[in-house]
């Protein structure tokens, strides 16, 4: 009960983490990408004026408008009465560094604006955030200012966008609870069987409770003479390796607790010669059962054998 608990367990948690990644930070990424990718598809003039109705939901307007060709141009703003510069560079190209933030904190000294804003589809560098740090100076780049602009994208835009993200994060939640199935499964195949002690075995109909407790603990949990399971998965342990070093044989593995297959890499001999000494070294499994597969190419047939009997 207790392997089956845990196998459940196991599936739960990675199939659950699986699917939240794939449903959060990872959509999220994948529909910033594609929303990065749109706004540089857009015409100059296009994406200044969604910056530019963003930034009024913030409260700044525009106060003188001049663009240049080239798809870079400076905005004078006004919020609360101040004047604020915006500077845009229209491009996912574009790795913005300490030049631009300079460059806009002297065009802001200029242009007698309190504060500035640059702006891109790009990225802009660690160097360009320690410059602009303590500057009544405001960064977005491509990760930040997709956020802002999203709400105000055109829904022929937008929507194959969200199919697109929606679909991968299906697939990558589906890959995940498969490998949380797959751990479940492994999980459950290495921990070892656990057997019911004897205190906790119901007492037979009509045996007094008293006489039952007397009985569990005058017996021992383990017949007389046999080693109990963690011994006895230990000594199956041993012997596999053991059989595993011997000429002409490839591997050898438990494929049940009294079952042992081992698989023949070819040659001559008898390999029950070899196998059979390991294995009556070992008296609680030397009534083992040994299945001897030969290569799947030699045309032989797989054998059994008892080294010894019951």
């Amino acid at each position: 009960m207790l392997k089956w608990a845990l196998a459940i367990v196991v599936v739960l948690a990675i199939g659950a983490a699986a699917t939240w990644l794939a449903q959060g930070p990872l959509r999220r990424r994948d529909e910033t990408a594609a929303g990065i990718t749109a706004l540089s598809a857009m015409s100059w003039r296009e994406f200044i004026r969604i910056v530019l109705e963003a930034l009024s939901r913030r409260g700044y307007h525009r106060l003188v408008d001049r663009e240049a060709p080239s798809g870079e141009s400076d905005h004078i703003l006004v919020r609360n009465g101040d004047h604020w510069l915006l500077s845009t560079k229209h491009g996912s190209a574009f790795v913005l560094g300490r030049a631009a933030v300079n460059e806009l904190t002297a065009a802001m000294g200029l242009a007698g604006a309190v504060g500035g804003l640059l702006v891109t589809q790009g990225r802009i560098d660690d160097d360009a955030r320690r410059t602009a740090h303590g500057q009544a100076v405001e960064l977005l780049d491509g990760a930040t200012l997709w956020p802002e602009l999203r709400p105000l994208m055109p829904a022929p835009t937008l929507a194959p966008m969200e199919k697109a993200s929606a679909k991968r994060a299906r697939e990558r939640s589906l890959a995940g609870w498969l490998l949380a199935l797959i751990a479940g499964v492994a999980v459950f195949s290495l921990l070892p069987a656990t057997r019911p002690s004897a205190a906790t075995v119901a007492p037979a109909a009509g045996v007094p409770a008293d006489a039952a407790a007397g009985t569990a603990t005058a017996e021992p949990a383990t017949p007389a003479g046999e080693p109990d399971a963690a011994t006895l998965q230990a000594e199956r342990r041993e012997l596999a390796a053991a059989i595993a070093t011997l000429p002409g044989i490839s591997r050898a593995f438990w494929t049940s607790s009294s079952t042992l297959e081992v698989l023949s890499s070819g040659g001559e001999g008898e390999p029950f010669t070899a196998i059979c000494p390991l294995v009556e070294r070992y008296p609680a499994l030397a009534s083992s059962r040994i299945q001897l597969t030969p290569p799947l190419d030699s045309g032989r047939a797989v054998r059994f054998r008892q080294c010894r009997s019951y």
